[in-house]
């Protein structure tokens, strides 16, 4: 054969023996390429739905294979220039099979202001080109809110006063893991701790404490919640001023009468409570400087309601030199707690039978002398009549 040919023979020989593997490359491009067209995102999970301000969470992309034939996946990774991804790429080689899904989970920071951001998820094929998908990321700087519904104007010392808070959620997504807690120095609160739970957006619900202050102080609400992962803290201050409450229950004595027998003296009147608040156990006795004597001791009154009265009648001795003695009232609130209030009383001077304040005092000795001078002029007009005979 000669030379030439022989050339010519080997060169189409090798031209066989390479077409044949790059046909098959060229196949292998066309069918990864067609295959990579066929996946796509199908679901995206952002936890929490709605960040705050250096919350951290999750980004979950969900991806599908709608094609006949598997897909290797070399490379998934999510990036963004303001939300820091602080979760590792996916870096090692994978196949996702015809009609399979796939998850892949990225840790995300946002140490960011309030907006909205778009971080990229990226899906690198190995036989094709690549997959982008951004995923919406709302960053929210609006935090749990706090407001006082009601509260007294004045606290009274060792008094349980009701102070009711409201907790409301202003955000887009729900709050978890809601509790309350109040604080403050020499302030007893029940309970100790309101557990809220979970607030969906614009829901609120109120949380009420059993209050007892011991002075003046600050009272402190603190709500301590989560954001997905991330707890956070709010609070309110609200200003405890001790004092004489505005409601509390006012005993007052009135049509006060003192009789003298001897040396006892018998007190009646009535006493009314004038406060908004009732007057539980409601006794009358008489204080210093007289000696409570039988029958009545003490007089038990039991409870008023606002506006309601009753009578009293107690009985006690003094010393010849005493002119005014005190009338003690005592009562107690819902709590226990026991109040005091004393009545000065004028006694009647020795001799007298019956004194009394007011508008009837001294009426006996006026209806005597009345009494009196009709029977001098009844008498005067028999006896003139008489003479006149």
């Amino acid at each position: 054969m000669p030379r030439a040919a022989t050339a010519a023979a080997i060169a189409v020989a090798v031209t066989l023996l390479l077409a044949v593997p790059l046909a098959a490359a060229a196949e292998q491009v066309q069918a990864g390429t067609t295959g990579a067209a066929q996946v796509m995102v199908t679901n995206v999970t952002v936890s929490p739905e709605v960040f705050m301000p250096g919350d951290s969470g999750t980004i979950t992309v969900e991806v599908v294979n709608n094609g006949a034939q598997s897909v290797a996946i070399r490379r998934a990774t999510l990036y963004d220039e303001k939300i820091r991804v602080a979760s590792l790429p996916y870096e090692t080689t994978m196949y996702l099979g015809a009609g399979n899904r796939m998850r892949f989970t990225f840790t995300v920071r946002a140490s960011v202001p309030e907006g909205i951001y778009y971080p990229v998820f990226s899906l690198d094929f190995r036989d094709a080109g690549y997959l982008r998908y951004p995923v919406k990321l709302r960053v929210q700087d609006q935090p749990l809110a706090l407001a006082v519904l009601s509260k007294p104007d004045v606290f009274e010392g060792e008094k349980r006063e009701k102070v009711e808070i409201l907790v409301g959620n202003p955000r887009d997504n729900t709050l978890s893991g809601i509790t309350v807690t109040p604080t403050g120095e020499g302030i007893d609160a029940t309970p100790s701790q309101a557990f809220v739970g979970s607030l969906a957006p614009d829901q609120s619900q109120k949380v009420t404490f059993l209050v007892t202050p011991r002075s003046s102080a600050t009272l402190e609400f603190r709500a301590d919640y989560y954001n997905g992962i991330n707890p956070h803290t709010e609070a309110i201050r609200v200003p405890v001023t001790v004092g004489r409450s505005k409601l509390r229950a006012e005993p007052v004595i009135s049509n006060v009468r003192v009789e003298r027998s001897g040396t006892t003296y018998t007190l009646t009147g009535d006493v009314t409570n004038a406060g908004l608040e009732p007057a539980n156990a409601v006794i009358v006795t008489v204080g210093e400087g007289a000696v409570p004597r039988d029958p009545y001791r003490q007089y038990v009154v039991g409870t008023l309601q606002p506006d309601d009265f009753a009578g009293f009648e107690v009985t006690f001795s003094a010393a010849g030199n005493e002119t005014r003695v005190p009338v003690v009232v005592t009562h107690k609130d819902t709590d226990g707690n026991t109040y005091t209030t004393v009545f000065p009383v004028d006694l009647p001077a020795a001799g007298s039978r019956a004194e009394g304040e007011g508008p009837g005092q001294g009426f006996p000795y006026l209806v005597a002398g009345v009494i009196a001078a009709s029977a001098a002029v009844v008498c005067g007009a028999v006896w003139y009549s008489w003479r006149r005979r």
